[in-house]
């Protein structure tokens, strides 16, 4: 863009090449002493209309109806019910400020004023049903009454209006840091206004115990539900680990104990028994056969006791001894002697019989007991097999019984819990209290019969005034006498006629360069007519501005747009460029740092958070950026404008904000306001890359346009060119 022109092109007066132009003469400026003068020459007129309106102001506060308010007071009560506090369903309310606001919101719900108007017959009540109300004043004075209503209510329509009507006289506020709120009724009549109050107040307290009773009823209905289903299930689950036992053949004799464990625990018993039994017959065996090796088989009596060997053994020792006293008188021929070796003979071969049986007996004793022990290690397998097969079969069964018992022990916790908030409803207790009732008051509220006349006033002085000013502006006053002698009070000089003279030649513009020539862009819906209209002349015109910015700028432009006058054109500009942008498929933002805000206007985007929250750090950018609700741009505005303007947009970070900006953007428009109306579009030109004036074509040559780009040269701002507005 081309550098700034001479300052002789911007000074009014100053010669131009190829001809010249003059300034329309200066007005004189409005003075005090031409108020003064008006006043006293429309003194008569300011009189009246003063006194019109004290008097229309009296009518109406003598029209108004006498408005009677009373007050109930309601504080949300901390304290606990100790008998149903095991058993509530709902916990208490606490005290914090959200909570008081929630309790305001009930208090002042159409729900509760609908049992209100439900319960005190309103809808027969001519105050606040205005289908059955004598017309009066105030109907007069509202302009809905004006038109008439052809529809054909219903029930539940005229219902609601009385609704919305009560609502009207409701006032709900919180008292101070307290827990405690005021209801507040106002009506026609005080016994009605203190009836209202009450009853407002004591539904809402009901309303609460009614909650809480409907919420036990709710939960009860619903455990008796949910014991059915899991006393259904426990069932199942039950009949389910029989028939598993049954299929398994799994038998307890007593919980944990099972018949095959007992089986095992009396085999092993047996076993331990039978081996020992095999150990000592065996020990035996082998013991006769020993003595029967060495030759002393008559011992084995020692280790078997057996009767008959003791017997025979006795008789032999008989034998002895008579052999021994028969030696000493016979001879070993005698035949007493032989008789007695024929009787040890006989003995001897008993004893040798009884030996031999014994053994055999001892040997069918070890045969029989080895039997034994085998039998029983076989019955001890098949029980082992048993026992394995029956463990397997016992984890699925535990797995079973596992559910079968958390069915089992919610089940009574379910019933424990019903047992507990089974007949409570007549112990319920609300968490508020009515710590005050409404009162009949003895003095109206309203209307402020002295405080309405008394504003009429200054009102009808003000009226008065402003008439007699546009009566002057619109056409001179009659004459009047001062000192006695007639003139017009403030009229007019006379404009003198000039002669007729030669047409005066046209001014050539030697200013800043015309980027362009944009017609019907005085209204804020320029924006919206580029997004209906994107193939109309307008739309060309700034995509062509678009991309002559671009090409001056050389890539990623960020543009200050700014006006010598304070009207919308500039930001009906600067909203439309940033669309048209949008449009050619460039990323583009637009920073409306006007005061008036125009541009967001324009694009009716949401701003919460603005320019001055992310310089201040406390939102990023990406959160103060407002999406177009129409286009593809942001908007960055600034809807908490600081005192100290001026300084925020001079500070480093508003120069590192816009760097960032033009690095993250391909277009970033700034609006920057009226360069008459401080330094703030000076010092955001100074950060752009090109500047725009716009200005409209009758006043491109006014003082204005060269003051603004006067300042803007002073400024050291962005190359500046001109965008002229019709």
């Amino acid at each position: 863009m081309t550098a700034y022109q001479p300052l002789a092109a911007y000074v009014p007066g100053a010669s131009a090449p190829g001809g010249s132009y003059a300034p329309p003469p200066a007005q004189p400026a409005f003075q005090l002493a031409d108020l003064i003068a008006i006043v006293h020459a429309r003194r008569a007129l300011i009189a009246k209309i003063t006194l019109g309106v004290v008097l229309l102001a009296v009518v109406v506060a003598l029209s108004l109806p006498t408005k009677w308010s009373s007050s109930a007071e309601v504080m949300l009560d901390q304290r606990r019910n100790t008998i149903t506090d095991l058993s509530a369903v709902l916990s208490q309310l606490p005290n914090d400020p959200a909570t008081l606001q929630n309790q305001i919101r009930i208090l002042t719900s159409r729900e509760l004023a609908g049992q209100v108007v439900d319960q005190q017959n309103l809808l027969n009540d001519p105050e606040f049903n205005a289908a059955i109300a004598r017309p009066g004043i105030g109907m007069l004075l509202d302009p809905r009454s004006w038109f008439g209503d052809d529809s054909d209510d219903g029930p539940a329509d005229r219902r609601d209006r009385v609704i919305d009507a009560f609502l009207k006289h409701v006032t709900v506020t919180a008292e101070g840091l307290s827990t405690a709120v005021t209801v507040t009724v106002t009506s026609k009549n005080p016994e009605k206004a203190a009836r209202l109050a009450n009853a407002l107040s004591h539904l809402y307290v009901e309303s609460q115990v009614s909650t809480k009773v409907k919420a036990t009823a709710a939960t009860t209905d619903w455990l008796n539900q949910r014991l059915q289903d899991l006393a259904q299930q426990l069932q199942l689950q039950e009949e389910a680990i029989q028939r598993y036992k049954a299929e398994h053949g799994l038998t307890d004799s007593s919980p944990g104990n099972s018949l095959v464990d007992q089986q095992l625990s009396g085999i092993n018993a047996q076993i331990v028994q039978a081996r020992s039994d095999l150990a000592e017959k065996q020990a035996i065996k082998d013991r006769i056969d020993q003595l029967m090796a060495s030759g002393n088989a008559a011992d084995i009596g020692q280790i078997v006791s057996s009767p008959l060997i003791v017997q025979l053994r006795t008789q032999q020792a008989e034998l002895l001894r008579e052999e021994g006293l028969a030696a000493s008188k016979y001879g070993p021929l005698h035949p007493k002697m032989q008789a007695i070796q024929a009787q040890k003979r006989d003995l001897d071969l008993k004893i040798t019989q009884e030996v031999s049986r014994l053994a055999a007996s001892a040997s069918n004793d070890v045969m029989v007991a080895k039997a034994h022990l085998s039998s029983l290690q076989s019955s001890l397998g098949g029980a082992e097999r048993t026992a394995n097969t029956q463990n397997l079969a016992r984890v699925q069964l535990q797995a079973l019984q596992s559910n079968a018992d958390s069915t089992r022990t919610q089940y009574e916790a379910f019933v424990q819990r019903l047992r507990q908030s089974q007949n409570t409803d007549q112990a319920q207790t609300p968490d508020s209290q009515i710590i005050s009732a409404a009162a009949v008051p003895d003095k109206p509220s309203g209307p402020k019969r002295k405080l309405i006349v008394g504003a009429s006033l200054p009102l009808g002085l003000m009226l008065g005034l402003l008439t007699a000013l546009l009566l002057e502006k619109v056409g001179p006053l009659m004459p009047v006498r001062v000192n006695g002698a007639p003139r017009a009070a403030i009229v007019r000089p006379a404009k003198p006629r000039t002669p007729p003279k030669a047409q005066a030649p046209v001014a050539v513009w030697s200013g800043p360069p015309i980027l362009a020539d944009i017609a019907d862009t005085a209204r804020l819906t320029t924006a919206d007519f580029v997004i209906d209209h994107p193939t109309s002349k307008l739309a060309h015109a700034l995509a062509g501005l678009v991309r002559q910015l671009e090409a001056k700028t050389g890539g990623a432009a960020v543009v200050a747009l700014t006006s010598a006058d304070f009207g919308e054109n500039r930001a009906a500009i600067a909203a439309s460029l940033a669309r048209a942008a949008a449009r050619m498929g460039k990323k583009t933002i637009i920073v409306d740092c006007a005061p008036q805000g125009l541009a967001g206007r324009a694009l009716k985007a949401p701003v919460k958070n603005g320019l001055y929250e992310v310089l201040t750090g406390k939102v990023p950018l990406n959160q103060a950026l407002a999406k177009d609700p129409r286009g593809q741009a942001y908007l960055l505005g600034c809807p908490n404008r600081p005192p100290n303007a001026p300084t925020m947009f001079s500070s480093r970070q508003m120069a590192r904000l816009i760097s960032i900006l033009r690095g993250g953007a391909d277009f970033v428009v700034i609006d920057c306001g009226s360069a008459s109306l401080g330094p703030d579009a000076a010092l955001l030109a100074r950060q752009a890359d090109a500047t725009v004036l716009v200005a409209r074509r009758q006043a491109l040559h006014a003082p204005p346009v060269a003051n603004a780009a006067k300042i803007l040269q002073t400024a050291k701002a962005a190359p500046v060119g001109i965008v002229v507005t019709r």
